[in-house]
């Protein structure tokens, strides 16, 4: 008895997306990344001669990679294994050009599928990978053939009829999406708009830009569906008001010419948002299978229903019913249609990791929407880009980005412990025990037109910041939120940005289900008006906006009454300058503990005493006042740490808002001290080190967020049933 392993996976993925910097074209490019997928489905159907594919054929079916099993018994597997390859890389080369789809197969062991096989193709795909030629290559480049606007590639004609005709038709009956929320079935919306049509543009370019409507389509069926799953009349007209059509969308982020005096463009973004999340270990959990069915094989037959809308598992509802695992994967008859217990784990992890990402997305919409009305906001456009296993690239508003990341995180960790397998198999992440999956969060704030491929390299660095303090080394891992907000509209090297501030912030941020253990607990302080209030433990996250709400004048324990005394900006901003000046000093120099601040004016190496800054703070600060025996003989020491030390002093004993400051900055922790306990620095640089901080985070959450998550987090439960539990009700 023989079989084979046929794996088809999309290659280059990012660069394909962003190869654009138009907004719909990234769109289309991330949904012709799924049609993977539809095309397995379809081909394999043909291949076999049946309407519907046994469950033993699926084992692993995830955006962008397709794992699928032939035996002897569907014919000739290895025969069957390349016509596969063949037929759907020709529908990527047809349906979605420029797309790299890489397909190989291997021989199975046995009969069924086991870890050993899984690495067995691994192997091949990566060995075969490194010896074949870029999709670029496809595309001729001749020194006659025009160049496509905003592309690389040589210009093509548009589109045909015939073409259009095709896309739509396939969107309808293949893919059930009803464009622009048509509802009748004789008219057919047009895949490409008359100024696309005109413009030089590349093939992939066309497709792309056609194939978005769908896109964006799919991408508001699947969020609406998951707000009110219970009411699909309703679906409509939510999808309607979250704007279905792309190129009013892409007005928002971008300018667009051609669109200039159109009345259908939606507002201008003051600043974009890019996050970019993805989840902590579980690359670990994918690369060894074999060991997460080991864990959980004696618990998959008490799953109970999960807390989400899902997709039924095509191997079947319930697992196979087999022996214990005790080693080796269980045997099972050979002419079975029903595929092994381990195959029906490997396509559950797939189906239950991409349903709870499509959920949090989902909620993590809604929470915006509901801040987004608190603060008399029609619409904040929220765009995914790129949803594939762990991770998530989102295009949002750039002031409900950092809350879009945090709700996400909240939201993932949630649904993942409640999750009775893959909370299980957190603990093959790096958890101590049965508990949450976590995440790492970049958010690049930059101006509306940056280049979104820049802009995601920094979010995408942000990531990787965060994931080093996140899963450190001996410590149980943890979710973090990092953002940049990006002043400089020349960058180019996101690297080099991220290291300009080192030493000047606290960021990443610990947040989520470990953070209090990573940085230990801490309660809110009572009101003053309620002193015998109990104390309510509050999260990290939630410390952090209270000092945000200090520093803007606001009580920490309630956002929404001010104290009229926020922290001066113009200082703030002054020590974050002497800050920079800092970072820049040697390690030996910094600790100056012997120096008070002052040092004499004839010679500026001698450092002042007590006494005699003590006289000279006695004397007449007025010029005119003072005679030849009593001028001050001391003066203010420059260098970086003294200055520091004296700035954030006297704020302290003359600034407003400052004392209030300092108490909320209390209980924060010191990324000095977490990336190395054994390093010490002075509680004032750890305290200005915050200022960046609260400055950015200050000027970019909405309205109404401080006060929300604050109150929420104190109370044990969201403000609004709605934001809490989207999926009963939505963000209506």
């Amino acid at each position: 008895m023989t079989s084979y392993l046929v794996m088809l996976q999309t290659n280059s993925n990012q660069p394909f997306i962003f190869s654009s910097p138009r907004l719909r074209e990234q769109i289309g490019a991330s949904f012709e990344i799924t049609l993977l997928s539809h095309w397995v489905k379809e081909e394999a159907k043909e291949l076999l001669s049946l309407k519907k594919l046994p469950s033993s054929f699926w084992v692993s079916n995830s955006s962008g990679k397709v794992i699928v099993h032939f035996r002897d018994t569907d014919g000739d597997p290895e025969k069957l294994a390349k016509q596969l390859i063949r037929k759907v890389t020709l529908r990527a080369l047809t349906d979605a050009p420029g797309l790299d789809v890489t397909g190989v197969f291997v021989q199975t062991s046995s009969n069924t599928v086991d870890a050993g096989d899984l690495n067995a193709l691994d192997s091949v795909f990566l060995e075969y990978s490194l010896n074949r030629r870029p999709a670029a290559a496809r595309f001729p480049q001749f020194p006659f053939l025009e160049r496509g606007s905003e592309s690389a590639l040589p210009a093509s004609p548009k589109l045909s009829e015939d073409d259009c005709r095709e896309m739509r038709r396939y969107a309808r009956k293949t893919l059930n999406v009803p464009l622009l929320t048509d509802d009748d079935t004789n008219f057919s919306p047009p895949t490409q708009t008359d100024q696309d049509a005109q413009d030089s543009l590349s093939l992939p370019s066309r497709v792309k830009r056609a194939w978005s409507r769908s896109a964006r389509r799919l991408q508001l069926q699947e969020v609406v569906s998951r707000w009110s799953p219970d009411d699909p009349e309703t679906w409509p007209k939510e999808i309607e008001r979250l704007n279905e059509d792309p190129f009013q969308l892409e007005g928002a982020f971008q300018d667009l010419p051609q669109a200039a005096n159109s009345q259908d463009t939606l507002t201008s973004l003051s600043s974009v948002g890019v996050i970019h999340i993805d989840g902590n270990g579980v690359g670990a959990i994918m690369r060894d299978l074999g060991e997460a069915f080991k864990k959980t094989n004696n618990t998959l037959d008490k799953l109970t229903k999960p807390p989400y809308l899902r997709m039924l598992n095509p191997c079947g509802k319930m697992p196979p019913r087999f022996r214990s695992y005790s080693g080796k994967l269980p045997h099972f008859r050979s002419y079975s249609r029903k595929p092994p217990r381990f195959q029906w784990f490997i396509m559950e992890v797939n189906y239950r990791l991409d349903d709870i990402v499509k959920e949090a997305i989902a909620r993590s919409w809604a929470d915006v929407e509901y801040l987004a009305n608190d603060d008399d906001i029609d619409l904040v456009p929220v765009v995914p880009v790129l949803v594939g296993g762990d991770d998530v690239t989102v295009y949002t508003d750039g002031r409900y980005a950092i809350p879009f990341a945090e709700a996400y995180i909240r939201h993932y960790e949630d649904l993942t412990e409640k999750d009775g397998l893959l909370s299980v198999l957190a603990t093959l992440a790096g958890a101590p025990k049965k508990g949450p999956l976590t995440a790492s969060a970049g958010v690049a704030i930059v101006g509306r037109n940056f280049p979104f491929h820049i802009a995601y390299d920094l979010a995408e660095g942000l990531v990787s910041r965060g994931k080093k303090l996140g899963k450190k080394k001996g410590e149980v891992p943890c979710s973090t939120i990092d953002f940049h907000v990006l002043r400089d509209a020349t960058v180019l090297d996101p690297e080099d940005t991220l290291e300009e501030y080192k030493g000047r912030t606290q960021r990443p941020f610990l947040v989520g289900h470990y953070a209090q253990e990573r940085i230990g607990d801490a309660t809110t302080t009572s009101s003053e008006e309620t002193p015998t209030a109990k104390p309510q433990p509050l999260s990290s996250w939630a410390r952090i906006l209270q000092a945000v709400a200090a520093f803007d004048g606001k009580k920490p324990d309630d956002p929404t009454q001010t104290t009229g005394d926020p922290f001066p900006r113009a200082r703030a901003n002054r020590i974050v300058k002497l800050l920079a000046d800092y970072v820049t000093v040697s390690k030996d120099d910094k600790a100056r503990s012997e120096c008070l601040g002052y040092v004499l004016k004839d010679n500026e190496q001698a450092f002042a005493t007590q006494e005699q800054i003590d006289n000279d703070k006695q004397k007449p600060d007025d010029e005119k006042q003072k005679s030849d025996d009593v001028k001050r003989i001391t003066k203010r020491c420059k260098h970086p740490i003294c200055a520091i030390r004296l700035e954030w002093t006297d704020a302290q004993e003359n600034a407003r808002g400052t004392k209030a400051l300092v108490k909320a900055l209390g209980p924060l922790p010191s990324k000095t001290r977490l990336d190395d306990p054994d390093e010490h620095t002075e509680d004032c640089i750890e305290q200005v080190r915050w200022l960046l901080d609260l400055i950015d985070l200050s000027g970019n959450l909405p309205d109404g967020y401080l006060a929300s998550r604050i109150n929420s987090d104190a109370d044990g439960a969201d403000p609004e049933e709605a934001a809490d539990n989207p999926t009963e009700g939505g963000a209506q």
